[in-house]
């Protein structure tokens, strides 16, 4: 399997890791909101949580398949 299905897959509507990307918003409001008071600090910092951590995510998996694949 190259590294084009493996996105593919990943972006499937019938693959349960969609439910990730709300419950990784919610945890980051909520995280967030124990640091910031303003709102707007909250909505840019849980985005920022967000996009970091499902980057991190991203690339994690990514390095895992290749590893997988090619061991």
């Amino acid at each position: 399997m190259s590294i084009g299905e493996f996105f593919v897959k990943l972006l499937s509507l019938d693959n349960p890791l969609w439910y990730y990307y709300p419950l990784c918003l919610v945890v980051g409001i909520v995280y967030k909101m124990t640091k910031f008071d303003r709102p707007r600090d909250i909505i840019y910092a849980a985005l920022h949580f967000f996009v970091s951590v499902t980057l991190g995510m991203l690339a994690l998996s990514l390095v895992l398949y290749l590893i997988s694949q090619y061991l």
